[in-house]
């Protein structure tokens, strides 16, 4: 996001500007939004109060994930009308323009260009008006994705035998592993996505395999995921992956042995900078990159590390596009595996040749590079059709929400719970829930070994639509602590927040200390009687003192967002009790694949047919302008 361009220094008093001021009262609105307003406004005050207007709605636009203001969404609209009271700031005065008229207004000032122009603090592409920095990162990250989709890599004789050997149980149908090893042998840009348990890891432990067995020389190969969190459970499934492929297959693969990072670490952050060490001018010293739970990676990131691959480098980018995207600007993994199905009939030909299928694969003409370099895994090994939360997940993402409730009827490992009005009113609220938390971490609070307990804290995990507010994590957090307190499961002194027994998840970077996001600890007493934080590292459990912990957040109720990289055996998902837009059909789903056994919702059922019916909307121009250049 850009620096603030100054300081908020005049009070509105036009009917537009008023209205954006009282959309910050009603939290629809950042306060940056209005240091832009009155930016552009003293940038070029012969301007129409729309176009200032505009520049702050583009502002507030990346603030809630979008990488452009779409204005054919706005034009004819009041900003903010379906969402807070108008009051007397309504009328025809606050209306944006038809769409053809907002665009010729806006192009008539200097702060405003094309395409084709530099230096304006906004840019105009038809119908989507960008800051410039993030038009600049979506032309910079389709003109990079376009250019490694053209370039082919081994040819199908070479990879033929080898993946043979990898590959020895016949699959009945269309085996998508065995077909995306062989797309990131023959080309050099690959994605692969597919839902939970659909084999990404088994998949990056035969691609790394692969294009060992490929090279004449070792591979220099580098793993990556957004959070730590997320970059461990890369390293704990390639281990297990890997001693799988090790009963037949006795070439190299090492990819056990190769260090997951985070791709903030990977990359090198410069303190106090956006920029980092490793960038076009000096490339990361790899020959393949392997990438992780993409769905979390913003614009902004993945432009910076598309960027410092060597030009002749591979890039292999995993994940589950019908997830959350990035908290951040963009939703890059989507829109990179926007668009049907279906290779090019040369790339289907290819396929055949290598052994990778032996059926007829979905094939159709004037299919563009970037659409041969996808891959979709279809088959769960890890929830069979039938399955509570398999079967649940399918209905989700289908966006039925009467065949959800139907499911969560049915049981096997889903069901739904309705909670009373009074859901946190001490320990005398809902004791249904009180008694549920209390059982699913009973193991973890029991624990006094904390290697016991980080294995114990992996087992249950109540997760939140909101940090803040009615049913926020923090919220749900402080009562907890009160509750476990007052039955004498935890005992706190007076003025810390730290006890024993306390689960924190680190929610920034600090490489000093090599703790990241997403990290997961647990407080405990050594054998002095100090209280400790305990961490997972990869040399075994590691401890510091309280007082060093950097940024972090109690971890007994984390929001989805906060969960996704992470996996449990089961998951409490708690609705809040008013009309939330942060309820979609991609949060449901992604929490519901944050469990391995059980699942479990407490809400109220129109809260979550609502939910279901509603699709996370993200304005972007990548997939167009990716589909333009690999045309």
């Amino acid at each position: 996001m850009s620096t603030m361009p100054g300081r908020h220094s005049e009070t509105i008093t036009s009917p537009l500007g008023d209205l954006l001021r009282r959309a910050v009262s009603f939290g629809l609105c950042s306060q940056l939004a209005i240091h832009y307003y009155d930016f552009f406004k003293r940038l070029a005050p012969e301007a129409a109060e729309v176009a200032w207007v505009s520049g702050a709605l583009a502002v507030q636009a990346v603030l809630e994930g979008h990488s452009c203001l779409m204005l054919t969404e706005m034009a004819g609209k009041i900003p903010f009308a379906g969402d807070m009271d108008l009051g007397s700031t309504a009328g025809d005065s606050c209306r944006m323009p038809d769409s053809e008229v907002w665009q010729a207004v806006l192009m008539a000032y200097p702060f405003v260009g094309g395409p084709d122009s530099e230096l304006t603090p906004l840019v105009l592409d038809r119908h989507r008006l960008y800051l410039r920095r993030y038009f600049d990162y979506e032309c910079r990250l389709a003109a990079a994705v376009a250019r490694r989709s053209a370039q082919a890599g081994y040819s199908p004789e070479q990879v033929a035998p080898f993946l043979a050997q990898l590959f020895l149980a016949p699959v009945a149908g269309i085996d998508w592993q065995k077909v995306a090893v062989a797309t990131a042998a023959m080309r050099r840009f690959c994605l692969i996505t597919g839902g939970p348990g659909t084999g990404k890891t088994h998949t990056v432990v035969r691609i790394v395999a692969l294009l060992q067995a490929l090279s004449a020389v070792p591979l220099r190969i580098g793993l990556a995921a957004p959070t730590g969190k997320a970059a461990s459970r890369l390293q704990e499934a390639l281990a297990v992956a890997e001693s799988d492929l090790a009963t037949h297959w006795q070439g190299t693969s090492s990819s056990s042995t190769i260090r997951a990072q985070t791709i903030h670490r990977l990359l090198g952050t410069i303190p106090n900078s956006p920029h980092f060490r490793h960038n076009p001018q000096k490339r990361l010293p790899l020959d393949v990159l392997i990438v992780d739970e993409v769905s979390m990676v913003d614009l902004a990131l993945m432009t910076k590390l598309i960027e410092a691959m060597p030009d002749e480098g591979r890039l292999v980018l995993l994940g589950d596009k019908d997830q959350l995207s990035s908290v951040e600007a963009g939703r890059v993994l989507a829109d990179l595996c926007a668009g049907e199905d279906g290779y090019s009939p040369a790339f289907a030909h290819d396929l055949r040749q290598a052994g990778a299928v032996t059926d007829t694969l979905p094939n159709r003409a004037n299919v563009n590079a970037l659409t041969d370099c996808r891959v979709v895994l279809r088959k769960s090994y890890r929830f069979q059709a039938e399955s509570g939360i398999g079967a649940l997940a399918s209905v989700v993402l289908a966006g039925d929400g009467e065949a959800a409730l139907a499911t969560l009827a049915r049981g096997s490992g889903v069901c739904l719970s309705v909670p009373s009005a009074d859901l946190l009113a001490g320990i005398g609220g809902d004791q249904r829930f009180v008694e549920l938390l209390c059982q699913g971490y009973g193991d973890f609070l029991a624990a006094i070994d904390p290697v016991e307990a980080l294995a114990a804290f992996r087992m249950f995990q109540v997760l939140c639509v909101h940090r803040h507010g009615e049913n926020g994590s923090l919220e749900i957090n402080a009562w907890f602590e009160s509750v476990l307190e007052t039955k004498a499961l935890i005992r706190r002194s007076a003025g810390s927040v730290w006890y024993p027994g306390r689960p924190v998840m680190i929610t920034g970077n600090h490489y000093a200390l090599q703790l990241f996001n997403g990290d997961v600890g647990v407080a405990a007493q050594d054998q002095e009687g100090k209280l400790r934080i305990y961490f997972e590292g990869r040399e075994g459990l590691r401890s510091i003192a309280p007082s060093r912990v950097p940024s972090h957040e109690t971890a007994f109720a984390l929001t989805v967002h906060k969960a996704q990289g992470s996996e449990f055996d089961r998951v409490v998902l708690l609705l809040p009790n008013a009309p939330s837009r942060l309820v979609t059909r991609e949060l449901i789903y992604t929490a519901i694949t944050r469990a391995k056994k059980d699942f479990e919702i407490w809400g109220r059922e129109e809260s979550l047919v609502e939910g279901i019916s509603t699709k996370t909307i993200r304005y972007t121009g990548l997939h167009e302008r990716c589909v333009a250049m690999a045309g």
